[in-house]
């Protein structure tokens, strides 16, 4: 028998639903149900009842359920006192939304300040490595598990000399004969840009590929070019020069928090991802 064993059991226990207890684990379902099972099997005797996707604990389960908390507690108060203050460690790796994932991390420090975070930007050569990467989709569902983080809005940034920059509203028409500054091509948001243009038929002027946030503000400001540009994470360029309009279809990137699906998940990972959907929760439009 084993640790993981019980605790997965008392978190079916919980939801009476292996689906909520897989969601709760970060876990697939499937390994969920693989573990109750086998935990049965050891015991010899059925925890649960099932009706087809229902599950309830029967006599044996319930029964069982009163000595794994008085077990799992115990052993929990014990790793607690041993811990104490020391703190708890996440690495995150920030590949895409600078800006909100700014917000979300000041966020969790005040909220939680023993949990000590290490943060990374950028995208590794080796692929997701840190036990959490703020990134946008489509990302290997495969290999990474996500939850949804933000929507964001992709503006056109244009410096307010531009006669464009009086509209309220652009058409990807409008922008045929501009000027585009944009990130080279392995920028992830150059990637959704590009895919988008692609989507709509549309082939931009590009005049200069930036490899850093400042030359490409500054060819911004300094009137060289327009750009796409994400709202939230790039407000701050909306300068007394520089202006951001809407596209007509606004076309929204997909933030998400990824895992790799096999690391293994312990208090740190439940607490964190706790903290981001209690922000997200609380930062809804």
């Amino acid at each position: 028998m084993e640790l993981l064993q019980l605790r997965y059991f008392r978190t079916a226990a919980k939801f009476e639903n292996f689906s909520k207890a897989a969601a709760y684990h970060m876990i697939p379902q499937s390994a969920i149900s693989k573990t109750i099972k086998r935990l049965e099997q050891e015991l010899n005797c059925q925890l649960f009842d099932r009706n087809g996707k229902n599950i309830s604990l029967n006599t044996n389960g319930k029964a069982f359920l009163k000595n794994v908390d008085k077990a799992l507690n115990t052993l929990d108060d014990g790793i607690n006192k041993l811990k104490e203050e020391e703190p708890q460690i996440i690495s995150i790796q920030i590949v895409s939304g600078v800006r909100i994932a700014d917000k979300l991390i000041s966020y969790i420090k005040r909220t939680d300040p023993h949990l000590k975070i290490v943060l990374y930007q950028g995208e590794s050569k080796e692929g997701i490595t840190s036990d959490f990467n703020i990134v946008q989709l489509p990302i290997d569902t495969k290999i990474y598990d996500y939850f949804k983080l933000a929507d964001e809005e992709i503006m056109v940034a244009i410096h307010k000399k531009n006669p464009l920059s009086k509209k309220h509203m652009i058409q990807l028409s409008d922008l045929q004969n501009e000027k585009f500054i944009t990130y080279d091509s392995n920028n992830p948001l150059r990637i959704f840009i590009d895919d988008y243009c692609k989507q709509n038929n549309f082939s931009p002027n590009i005049i200069f590929e930036a490899h850093s946030v400042d030359s490409f503000r500054s060819m911004i400001d300094a009137n060289l070019g327009i750009a796409f540009v994400p709202s939230s994470s790039w407000n701050s360029v909306e300068s007394k020069d520089v202006k951001l309009i809407p596209i007509k279809d606004h076309p929204m990137r997909q933030l998400v928090v990824a895992w790799d699906k096999d690391k293994e998940i312990n208090d740190s990972y439940h607490q964190f991802s706790s903290l981001v959907k209690k922000w997200i929760e609380e930062n809804q439009d």
